[in-house]
């Protein structure tokens, strides 16, 4: 065995190699998880195992439908895997919004958008009490 240094283990394309964000984010949660690897993670998701190997070693990006099926087996949805949330409260807002028809996201954006700018200006607009 000449210097291959991932034989044996779950990696098919170092993290180097991947660039494919869904892919990226895939094999993180797969080194991360003792207990997961791409062949149980196809069988939950009614994939074969060939699915997802040749997606990690080609680094080939998956069509959406496969994205969702793979989160579907990991216990998300597609856009909370995606998201750039990590407390238990910014999921929590990920997966209202997503639940939201497209006219509610937009006034919850508006809203948010207004919420920042009152926040931004009283801290400008407050009197330093340390002078």
């Amino acid at each position: 065995m000449s210097g291959n240094a991932s034989v044996g283990q779950n990696h098919y394309m170092t993290k180097s190699e991947l660039t494919e964000p869904f892919l990226l984010r895939l094999q993180a949660v797969i080194d991360a998880d003792p207990e997961l690897n791409v062949s149980n993670l196809a069988t939950k998701a009614g994939l074969s195992n060939s699915t997802i190997r040749t997606m990690l070693r080609d680094n080939k990006s998956p069509r959406m439908k496969t994205m969702r099926q793979i989160c579907a087996a990991l216990g998300t949805t597609l856009e909370e895997f995606m998201s750039e949330a990590h407390t238990a409260e910014e999921k929590e807002i990920v997966r209202l919004v997503t639940q939201l028809p497209a006219d509610l996201r937009q006034q919850l954006l508006g809203y948010g958008r207004g919420l920042l700018d009152a926040e931004r200006r009283s801290r400008t607009e407050a009197p330093e009490d340390n002078e």
